[in-house]
């Protein structure tokens, strides 16, 4: 317990020294940090006069690229909406303080229950209200970032959308927007540059929202059936063109209640020819259900990416039929590493980049079919959809290598990951994993990080690589991983070593030879055993 109140103090140190204006700090109370990217954080706070629970958004002037609109922020005023209560300002940061809605994100209550058509359809509802109130404000507010996480469902059910962190209002003489933000997949085609985003794009991210709701995916998953009437204001929704999207969302809300309210209607000669159907299946089931399950067809399980599913047969011993639902659900591993797969650690451990051709998968959306899986290790793929790493109850281990993922945000929300190698994958921000309190491995090397504020603070790591880094400095690395043990600087330049002599727990240093010298005297007299390595 005293560990852990020392590293709770030296959290509120490094907090309290981090330029936030003074007033801020000594109105309000730190209780965790909720989330954590270059430039910008969100707290959840207590106001110290009151007991009053909030969240505060703050804003770095000098690296977040746009301004919160506090006009905006104070004129929205809807239930759905968390209220603005104030502001803190100095020469470096702008602290916005806003109600903290409680409940749980759609991401976690989704999951956690079999959310019935209706009730996707009411959620979709709810939101467009919502959306309608930003839409309609002078200037029209386009929230940017419409996703499951940034749902909150309160205790009583209803709806808020929160997170107005890169929100905007629509400028009318404006033909591209200036920066892209929002969640991969959630984000329609202008907001990456093709034109400037309208109210049709918070209607194309709706869209998605409703199709994740249903399938569990982002992205269409053609193992999941949809509703064909849900089906049609997805599709419309979701269309490339903003031209061919609803023009507002109280028509989405209207395509949605019809939905939730109208049951589908079937032509007399049809429900006639069905119900002859029925009767004369319902006999020859009597007749001969005794005996055979022939009437019943064999669940058909498709694989999206083939090389995943070598993987899969690799585990299983099966190279060919019909896989179940029962064998998927007792894969625990997957090893891929360019355009093959491998049975085991050892096969997949003694590939190289140089030594193997790149691979051709693009997404893992076969693995929502592994519940049990709880190491996934994959390498020398081009840009890859891991957006199902996040949504694996079990997985405990990962290691992407020389690959492209959009960011690690989704891989995040699995709290109980534990081991993490994520080399070359070229991102900058992981700060998202703080998130994962039971993270004990990291290595992020060869990504373009300078500056350790983008690994963000990770109390629990012992093992960290920063292999082929170019950083700035080291200072603020013994606040950041208190608890590290091994660190790992091949190819790291010559970034002065010194900070590494505050680690308290620090045992081993890897470096190249050439990096010896300097590392020997910055450590010299500490007990840190500096190890050598030949890459």
């Amino acid at each position: 317990m005293s560990e852990l109140k020392r590293i709770v103090a030296d959290m509120e140190t490094v907090f309290a020294q981090s330029g936030y204006p003074a007033d801020f700090l000594a109105d309000y109370d730190q209780m965790e940090c909720l989330a954590s990217h270059p430039g910008r954080e969100t707290f959840l706070v207590r106001r110290k006069d009151s007991g009053e629970t909030a969240v505060a958004s703050c804003y770095d002037r000098t690296a977040f690229p746009i301004r919160p609109d506090i006009r905006l922020l104070r004129e929205l005023n809807h239930p759905g909406l968390p209220r603005y209560l104030e502001e803190y300002r100095n020469e470096r940061m702008i602290c916005v303080v806003r109600e903290y809605i409680p409940g749980e994100t759609l991401s976690v209550y989704a999951r956690e229950r079999q959310l019935t058509l209706r009730q996707i359809a009411a959620i979709g509802e709810e939101l467009c209200d919502i959306l309608h109130v930003l839409h309609t404000h002078e200037p029209p507010v386009i929230h940017r970032d419409l996703k499951p996480e940034n749902v909150i469902i309160r205790p009583d059910g209803s709806a808020a959308l929160i997170d107005f962190d890169i929100s905007r209002a629509v400028k009318t003489e404006a033909q591209t927007d200036t920066f892209f933000f929002g969640t991969k997949g959630y984000a329609p085609p202008e907001q990456y540059g093709f034109g400037q985003t309208d109210a049709r794009a918070d209607i194309y991210a709706l869209g998605v929202l409703l199709r994740w709701l249903v399938t569990g995916s982002a992205r269409e998953n053609r193992n999941v059936r949809i509703d064909g009437r849900l089906q049609g204001v997805i599709d419309r929704c979701t269309a490339f063109s903003p031209e061919d999207r609803y023009a507002d969302v109280l028509k989405v809300r209207d395509a949605l209640r019809a939905v939730r309210t109208r049951p589908r209607r079937i032509r007399p000669a049809v429900a006639a020819a069905l119900a002859a159907a029925a009767a004369a299946l319902l006999l020859c089931g009597f007749a001969v259900g005794r005996w055979t399950d022939w009437l019943r067809p064999p669940e058909r399980i498709a694989f999206a990416e083939p090389l995943v599913e070598r993987a899969v047969r690799l585990q299983l011993g099966k190279a060919r039929g019909a896989l179940t639902p029962e064998e998927l659900a007792g894969v625990r591993s997957l090893y891929i590493y360019g355009t093959e797969a491998f049975p085991d650690f050892d096969g997949y451990s003694r590939c190289t980049v140089d030594g193997s051709s790149p691979g051709s998968v693009r997404t893992l959306d076969d693995l929502r079919l592994l519940p049990g899986l709880e190491s996934f290790f994959m390498g020398r793929e081009g840009l890859v959809d891991v957006s199902a790493l996040g949504e694996l109850p079990q997985l405990r281990s990962v290691e992407l290598k020389h690959m492209k993922v959009y960011s690690v945000e989704d891989l995040a929300r699995d709290r109980r990951l534990e081991y993490a190698v994520l080399f070359d994958i070229g991102v900058s921000d992981f700060t998202p994993l703080e998130n994962c309190p039971w993270l004990t491995t990291l290595d992020v090397g060869l990504n373009p990080v300078t500056d350790l504020r983008q690994l963000g603070t990770h109390p629990g790591v012992q093992s960290l690589g920063l292999m082929w880094l170019k950083l700035d400095s080291l200072e603020g690395l013994p606040a950041r991983f208190p608890a590290v043990r091994t660190v790992s600087l091949q190819h790291s330049g010559s970034v002065d070593l010194t900070p590494l002599r505050e680690l308290p727990r620090l045992e081993t240093v890897y470096v190249l030879a050439e990096q010896a010298g300097a590392a020997e005297a910055a450590l010299a007299g500490g007990g840190v055993t500096v190890q050598v390595t030949e890459n």
